[in-house]
C-alpha cells in the first residue's frame, strides 16, 4: 500500500544507536573505515519498524513536519513516516511526495570532511543518501522530491548534486510552516510551480505543533535557535524561541507511550530556556527538569547542547540539575552534553563569536573554558567538546594558545574532538575557504595529539558508565576500538604530522 506523502531518511538516521545518542556521531566516519557487516550492528542497528514499514521511531525533525502536515489538515491515512529501508511498501504509483531529511546529504559536514580527509574514503550519509533517491521504487514513480534537514545548505549551493540526486526542491531551514504548503501545492496539481531551493519561514511558536510519533532516543526541543550568533554556526541566523511547558510535556509522554524510557532535552543552548536574552532563568530550566522527570515512565533525561559561558554564568543551575536527576549515584552515574571550545583564542572569540563569551569578555574566554568544565566535572556533567581548526583569520598563535587550553583541561572527565572548519550556507563565513588537511602545519598537528591524547585517557573511563548496560558483544567491541583504535589514530597523526617538518 502507498501513500500521497513519504517522509523518510537516509539510514544513518533510521537508528537508536543502541540507547547512545554519540554513537549516531559514528555515521561521520567514512565508509570502508568499518565494513557495514561490523558498522550498522555494532554502531547503527535499525530503529524498530512496523510491518506497514512506518518508523516506531524517527528524527525529531521528521516528527515536526508530520505533526506540522496534520495540523494543517492533511490526513493521517495520507502520511507515513517510514524507515527507507522499506520504501517499497510505502512508494507506489499514489505516492506525490517524498519528503527525506538529511544531516549530511554531500558528506561536507565539518565531522564527515575531517574524518574524510584525514581517513580517505566516501562519506557515509552521503552514500545512503544517494542509494536511497535511487531506489527502485522511486525511480519507476517519480514522487516530487523534497529534501530538508540539518544539512540541506549543502545541496541548496550544489545544483550539480541536485540534479543527479534528483531533488526537486530544496527547503532550508525550518519547514513548520513552508512544509505544507509546499506539499498542498503538489497535492493539488502545481508541481511545476514549485521552486528549486526554498528558504523556510521562522516558525512562531504557537506554529510550531507537538509531535505524534515517539523519536530517537527521546529527543524532543525545548528551545530552537541560538541567540549567540557565532558567524560560523547555522542556528545562530534564527530567532532564540522557547517551547511552552505543555507542548514538551506532550511531547515526553508521547515518547513514553511509544515506548522510550526517557527523554533528550534539544536546544542549542538548554540552560537559555525561557531566559531573557542570554541571562540564565534558573528557576525555569530546574523545574523544567523537575516537570519532565516526574512524568511517569521518564527514568533518565539527557541534554543535548549547553555553553560553557552559560555553566559559568549560573553555577548553581548546574548544581541544581545533578541533584535533580541524581547524578553521582550508582542509578545515574553521570549525565552529557555537547559544548563548544571552538578556540582558546581570546582574539578569534572577539572577532568572530563575541557572544559566545557572553556575560564575560572575550579575554577571559579560556579562563570560561576552564571553569565551565571544573563545574560540569564536580557535578557529574561530562563536556563533549569541539574544537574548530583553521578559523578564518587564525594565526599560529591561535593555535599555541588553543593547544595550552586543550591540555589544561586534561584532569576533567570529557571529552574534545577537533574538526575542520567548513564554511555552511546561511552563515556569515559562507564564503570563507575551508580548512583541509594540505593546510595543517606542524603546531595543527601538535593540537590534533593533544585533544586525543585527552580522550585516550577519558574515551575508556567514560565508557564504563556509559556502555554498562550494553550488551557484551557492543561493550566487548566498543572495548577493542578504544584500546586499538584510538592509539592507531595518535600514530597516523604523528606519522602525517612528521611527513610535514
Amino acid at each position: 500500500m502507498g501513500y500521497p506523502v513519504v517522509l523518510t531518511c537516509d539510514r544513518t538516521m533510521a537508528s537508536e544507536y543502541h540507547g547512545l545518542m554519540f554513537l549516531g556521531f559514528s555515521a561521520c566516519i567514512p565508509y570502508g573505515t568499518i565494513p557495514d557487516w561490523i558498522y550498522y550492528p555494532l554502531f547503527c542497528p535499525s530503529a524498530p519498524v512496523r510491518k506497514d514499514g512506518s518508523l516506531v521511531y524517527a528524527n525529531c525533525g521528521m516528527r515536526r513536519i508530520e505533526s506540522a502536515l496534520l495540523s494543517c489538515g492533511f490526513s493521517p491515512e495520507d502520511i507515513i513516516v517510514a524507515h527507507p529501508d522499506h520504501l517499497d511498501k510505502v512508494v507506489d504509483s499514489s505516492t506525490r511526495i517524498l519528503s527525506v531529511s538529511s544531516n549530511d546529504p554531500l558528506g561536507i559536514g565539518p565531522a564527515t570532511t575531517t574524518f574524510g580527509d584525514l581517513w580517505g574514503g566516501e562519506a557515509r550519509m552521503a552514500q545512503k543518501l544517494r542509494e536511497l533517491l535511487h531506489h527502485k521504487a522511486v525511480l519507476r514513480h517519480k514522487p516530487v522530491i523534497f529534501l530538508g534537514g540539518p544539512g540541506a545548505w549543502q545541496v541548496a549551493e550544489n545544483p550539480d548534486k541536485r540534479k543527479e540526486l534528483g531533488i526537486d526542491c530544496v527547503v532550508v531551514g525550518e519547514g513548520d510552516v513552508t512544509a505544507p504548503k509546499l506539499f498542498r501545492s503538489v497535492l493539488d496539481g502545481k508541481r511545476e510551480e514549485i521552486p528549486e531551493i526554498v528558504y523556510g519561514d521562522v516558525a512562531p511558536v504557537e506554529k510550531i505543533s507537538a509531535i505524534a510519533g515517539g523519536t530517537i532516543i527521546g529527543l524532543i526541543e525545548v528551545t530552537r535557535g541560538c541567540a549567540r550568533s557565532c558567524a560560523f554556526c547555522a542556528p545562530s541566523v534564527r530567532k532564540v524561541r522557547s517551547l511552552p511547558m505543555k507542548m514538551i510535556l506532550d511531547d515526553v509522554r508521547v515518547n513514553i507511550e511509544a515506548g522510550n524510557d526517557g527523554v533528550i532535552l534539544h536546544g542549542e543552548d538548554m540552560l537559555l530556556y525561557q531566559s531573557d536574552g542570554l541571562s540564565i532563568n534558573s528557576d525555569a530550566v530546574t523545574n523544567l527538569i523537575r516537570e519532565v522527570y516526574s512524568v511517569p515512565g521518564v527514568k533518565f533525561i539527557g541534554i543535548s547542547h549547553v555553553s560553557l559561558s552559560s555553566i559559568v554564568s549560573s553555577p548553581q543551575t548546574i548544581k541544581k540539575m545533578a541533584e535533580i536527576l541524581e547524578l553521582g549515584t550508582p542509578r545515574h552515574p553521570v549525565n552529557y552534553y555537547q559544548v563548544g571550545i571552538e578556540t582558546g583564542s581570546p582574539a578569534l572569540i572577539g572577532k568572530l563569536m563575541k557572544g559566545k563569551v557572553y556575560p564575560f569578555k572575550p579575554e577571559e574566554w579560556p579562563d570560561v573554558v576552564r571553569e565551565g568544565f571544573r563545574i560540569s566535572h564536580e557535578n557529574h556533567f561530562v563536556c563533549c567538546a569541539t574544537i574548530i581548526l583553521g578559523l578564518p583569520g587564525e594565526t599560529p598563535e591561535d593555535v599555541k594558545i588553543t593547544t595550552e587550553l586543550v591540555r589544561s583541561l586534561h584532569p576533567y572527565q570529557s571529552v574534545i574532538i577537533p574538526l575542520f572548519f567548513t564554511p555552511m550556507q546561511t552563515t556569515r563565513l559562507q564564503d570563507q575557504k575551508p580548512f583541509t588537511k594540505k593546510d595543517l602545519t606542524p603546531l595543527h598537528d601538535d593540537l590534533l595529539a593533544a585533544c586525543w591524547e585527552h580522550n585516550a585517557k577519558w574515551f575508556p573511563e567514560l565508557w564504563k558508565y556509559y556502555g554498562r548496560n550494553e550488551n557484551i558483544v557492543l561493550r566487548k567491541s566498543v572495548d577493542f576500538f578504544l584500546k586499538h583504535g584510538i592509539p592507531f589514530f595518535l600514530k597516523r597523526i604523528r606519522k602525517d604530522a612528521a611527513k610535514r617538518k
